[in-house]
């Protein structure tokens, strides 16, 4: 019998996975489990999005030069440092894709993002954890003692983590920085988070050739339908990820909803705002029902109630009331729940049943 080449490569890597179904009411639920834009969009968003859209437009290849435009405009960096990527998962594969071989070290915060396991799992790198302890901090002494002595590629800094948010300072980010350049380590700043309230890494790519920062409209522009991302990074690390993009690297319908809230800005800083007033406002209420909350910079709380049987039993509370927060998690985080955070009145609801 004829031998089916595709299955002939010995090192195809075979990693499960399952796609997250959808199984909220997104009508008339709450999702906050997903670290989304909670509050709907107003009404007639589209058309007022695609309203200069002309016909021809769905009919040509995107012209890219004026999204790169946009952005450097906005960001206030030069298209040189810019590449842009399908979100933030995009980047995190193509750095897995083109600076990693098979075996290679690289090291990530755990507990943290799971597609840094996936990709570790998929390209057959070898994945070192830099915990976090049962107080949820992390462990700075492993850090800088698996860059100094653990022969790591590349090092993934969520900054802010997730679920338990830890912000790194820049002055410790500019530490590590220095101390990964004299190591050879490819240092990877995941800033999905930015613009809620974290510091940025950003201005170290002009004194470092090895340092990557990922962007992604998901968070604090609400957008994470369009999968829109971006590299920054020093000329030399951009040109070498621009060398293997695709020919297009996002698309007419996506560019078009990003320069719309990039011109229209005061929406999403509207809308940050108000994120950061229904947090402190859960995050209050939740201290003083002595729940031990960790978040400040985000637009997620992690919640933990000290208790599984607590937990269990509000989670099925909330399930039952349609509003829904991410409870799957072990070791440390067993007692804990994670809730993305919306406007005062969206939390409130979340509030009323922990009261109750």
């Amino acid at each position: 019998m004829k031998k089916n080449f595709l299955f002939e490569k010995k090192n195809l890597s075979l990693v499960k996975r399952l796609r997250i179904k959808e199984k909220r009411d997104l009508k008339n639920g709450l999702r906050l489990n997903r670290n989304e834009r909670v509050k709907n969009f107003e009404k007639g968003i589209l058309e007022k999005i695609f309203k200069k859209t002309k016909e021809y437009d769905l009919g040509k290849y995107p012209d890219h030069e004026i999204i790169y435009n946009s952005l450097s405009k906005f960001l206030k960096i030069k298209k040189e440092n810019l590449l842009i990527s399908s979100g933030s998962d995009g980047s995190i594969k193509s750095i897995f894709e083109i600076f990693l071989s098979k075996n290679d070290k690289i090291a990530v915060l755990s507990p943290t993002y799971a597609m840094y396991q996936v990709y570790n799992d998929v390209f057959k790198t070898k994945l070192i954890k830099i915990n976090y302890d049962e107080n949820f901090k992390l462990n700075k002494k492993k850090l800088f003692k698996v860059i100094k002595e653990s022969n790591i590629k590349a090092l993934f800094i969520p900054n802010p983590n997730q679920p338990i948010e830890d912000i790194i300072n820049n002055i410790e980010m500019k530490k590590i920085c220095q101390l990964c350049k004299k190591k050879n380590i490819l240092l990877v700043v995941d800033e999905a988070y930015y613009m809620f309230g974290a510091p940025t890494a950003v201005k170290l790519i002009n004194s470092f050739d090895n340092i990557v920062v990922l962007r992604t409209f998901s968070k604090s522009f609400g957008l994470p339908s369009i999968r829109f991302g971006f590299f920054i990074a020093n000329k030399k690390i951009i040109d070498i990820l621009n060398s293997y993009r695709l020919s297009y690297e996002s698309n007419f319908l996506t560019d078009t909803v990003v320069k719309y809230f990039i011109d229209n800005f005061k929406i999403v800083k509207k809308y940050i705002n108000q994120v950061k007033v229904g947090r402190e406002y859960t995050r209050n209420e939740c201290l003083k029902l002595n729940y031990n909350v960790i978040g400040k910079f985000s637009n997620f709380l992690l919640i933990d109630f000290r208790s599984n049987e607590l937990k269990v039993k509000l989670v099925k509370k909330l399930t039952k009331n349609k509003i829904y927060v991410k409870s799957n998690y072990q070791g440390i985080l067993k007692n804990c729940i994670l809730v993305t955070c919306g406007t005062k009145n969206i939390m409130s609801k979340l509030i009323k049943i922990f009261k109750n």
